[in-house]
């Protein structure tokens, strides 16, 4: 049976391809010098739209944007030497350029990660984890991310019922600290049903080992691409 993508199409690349890439992007967007990290950027956000859906999710998020906004407002301010004053605080070209930079490579690599977690599925992940041999590290992160809806939904049903008794009308700090408090109980629990299903059923993660696909020839072909990419950016 064919792999399929979230978005119904074939999926091209295996995970060993997707960790490749993402590899590739955090070392070239490290490396790489001056404008090269322009064409590390562009490369990301082609393979994002080609082969993972989702991929440039973090765009939309106002939280990204401030964090690449606030690498190039601050860094003027804090390195290099003051070429130009503005409203009596000084300037630097090259903190403006090293802030441009820098944005670019974190943009860079919140990409390729976003990307890798859009296309992997967390299976995969955790056997990846235990085939790493990191035993019980690949179930702890399945049961993490399993939590992530059920965490949801507890903070989405405290805070209604917290807010149709008034609670943040009055000691509002309060109220803010019995809400984290009963989150994380509830979190604790749910977890700990999970572990107590998992040996029920007789599960030990020392005793099971896990099996990842070979790499396929679109991967292989991808890692020779990617490895002449690593020698073109940074020769």
């Amino acid at each position: 049976m064919e792999r399929l993508t979230f978005s119904g199409r074939r999926k091209v690349f295996g995970i060993w391809g997707h960790l490749a890439f993402l590899v590739w992007a955090v070392v070239l967007a490290i490396l790489a010098p001056g404008a090269r990290v322009f064409v590390v950027l562009g490369l990301v956000v082609a393979f994002s739209v080609l082969f993972c859906k989702g991929g440039l999710r973090p765009l939309r998020r106002w939280g990204f944007w401030f964090l690449v906004a606030s690498a190039l407002a601050l860094s003027p301010f804090f390195i290099g030497d003051k070429d130009v004053s503005l409203f009596g605080l000084g300037l630097s070209y090259q903190g403006f350029w090293v802030g441009l930079w820098m944005a670019l490579r974190g943009v860079s690599i919140m990409l390729a990660m976003n990307a890798f977690s859009s296309a992997v599925s967390i299976a995969e992940v955790a056997r990846l984890f235990e085939w790493a041999g990191l035993k019980g590290l690949g179930f702890a992160i399945g049961v993490a991310f399993n939590m992530l809806p059920t965490i949801r939904e507890t903070i989405d049903t405290l805070y209604q019922a917290i807010k149709l008794r008034g609670g943040f009308r009055r000691k509002r700090l309060t109220t803010l600290r019995t809400l984290a408090i009963a989150v994380v109980v509830n979190s604790l629990r749910h977890g700990d049903e999970v572990v107590s299903a998992a040996q029920a059923r007789a599960f030990d993660p020392k005793r099971h080992g896990a099996e990842l696909p070979p790499p396929t020839w679109a991967d292989l072909a991808l890692g020779i691409a990617l490895l002449s990419g690593v020698w073109i950016l940074t020769s």
